[in-house]
């Protein structure tokens, strides 16, 4: 039997107690105003599963934080919600959280008021767009659905949502319940997009049923394989290869004379060297533009033809690209990556859900799963060991993960696969 020396398992003892005595965030909240202590606030860091709730003294602790950038969320029902960014290099913590209480929005000053009976109108459009369209989407429930409001803005054709307290949700596809802090979210009708923002803590739901913890489980691994938090985490490791992705760069050159031509008929009329260009809609896909361009042609024929080609067309590159030719490390504990135009991403090891092609209505097989990630501004993200990237709001993402990529399906950072794939 080997024996360790009673100083050395000391020494290591402390050696584990500092380490986890420096992951530690303590504070304590108060109302900015009185500085009486604010009890029972909601104290947590987003999109983990870490949380707590301040005692009577406004007193809250938050341990064990694996090292990663992060959001610690406070908020309490009648205050604003504070939102404190910090990076676990920066553990220990130790802060004093000033509420501001909340002002409440009057309806009657407010240009667009909130729909009555809104959720019956948009609760469908909110779900979709907030829980998703995937198997697992239809196995979730916000719990407060008529919590929220919403607010149509007739002139720019959009609709925001808004909630005074959490949205909750229970997910019974992979066994969590969701507490989500909603700062915004919007559709607009126009563009045909949708967005929305947030904190997001994550709690184990009860269950006895070994059976069911065991589905929940493998349902997790399932959501979680090929997700952008496993493309995020294996790119760090500079895995991508092993974990099954394949990346390429893009460029994607948009129908310039198409754009031209819909301006046309969104116009329906243009006064031109005297010649009148008047718009119809046929039978067809494309609407017919009649008239008489400069050279007295005849251009409906044209205009139709244009029409009915594609708005953008895409060129990929024929190399594939490894972890280390897009990331960089110049900062202990996190990688940083830029990339222009767009990139390619291809999971191998899984195909398509068919739910994905019933619902862009694609009769074809199943293929792999592929995404388009792509910069909204020029920026350079950092990227940690556990999944997560910052700034968060400036990574967009289409094709399979503008499906896929929804509350119904995320994962909290602290999430590890019970199962190697």
């Amino acid at each position: 039997m080997l024996r360790i020396p009673a100083f050395l398992f000391l020494f290591c003892t402390l050696i584990s107690l500092q380490g986890i005595a420096q992951s530690v965030i303590k504070g304590r909240v108060v109302n900015a105003v009185s500085q009486e202590p604010v009890a029972g606030a909601s104290v947590f860091i987003s999109n983990t599963s870490k949380g707590t709730v301040s005692d009577k003294n406004g007193q809250f602790e938050l341990s064990d934080i694996a090292a990663g950038k992060y959001d610690l969320v406070i908020s309490s029902v009648g205050y604003e919600t504070n939102a404190f960014s910090f990076s676990s290099t920066q553990l220990p913590l130790n802060l004093k959280v000033e509420m501001q209480v909340k002002v409440r929005e009057l309806e009657n000053v407010v240009v667009e008021p909130s729909v009555e009976e809104g959720w019956d109108k948009w609760g469908r459009l909110f779900t979709e767009n907030f829980l998703g369209m995937t198997p697992a989407a239809e196995q979730c429930k916000i719990k407060n659905e008529k919590s929220i409001r919403f607010r149509y803005y007739k002139k720019s054709n959009r609709i925001i949502a808004y909630c005074d307290e959490p949205v909750i949700v229970e997910n019974k596809s992979l066994g969590y319940r969701i507490k989500y802090q909603l700062e915004s979210f919007e559709v607009k009708f126009r563009e045909g997009s949708s967005s929305y923002t947030g904190f997001a803590l994550f709690e184990d739901m009860d269950e006895k049923k070994k059976e069911v913890r065991r589905r929940w489980r493998q349902s997790r691994d399932k959501a979680f394989y090929g997700s952008m938090m496993h493309f995020m985490r294996a790119a760090y490791e500079n895995t991508l290869v092993a974990e099954g992705f394949e990346v390429r760069r893009m460029v994607r050159h948009y129908n310039l004379e198409k754009q031209r031509v819909k301006e046309l008929y969104r116009e329906r009329a243009r006064v031109s060297s005297g010649n009148v260009l008047s718009v119809r809609v046929g039978n067809g896909s494309a609407p017919v533009i009649q008239g008489k361009d400069s050279t007295g042609a005849d251009s409906s024929a044209y205009y139709t033809r244009v029409l009915n080609q594609d708005d953008y067309t895409d060129v990929y590159a024929r190399e594939t690209l490894t972890a280390d030719s897009l990331l960089y490390a110049v900062h202990p504990g996190y990688k940083e990556i830029y990339f222009p135009n767009y990139l390619l991403i291809t999971y191998k090891k899984e195909t398509e859900d068919p739910a994905y092609l019933a619902y862009h209505r694609e009769k074809r097989s199943v293929t792999f799963q592929r995404s388009l990630v792509w910069l909204i501004n020029p920026v350079t993200i950092a990227i940690y060991p556990d999944g997560s990237y910052y700034p968060p709001d400036q990574v967009f993402s289409s094709a399979y993960w503008g499906w896929s990529e929804k509350m119904a399906e995320m994962l909290p950072l602290d999430f590890r696969p019970f199962d190697k794939k």
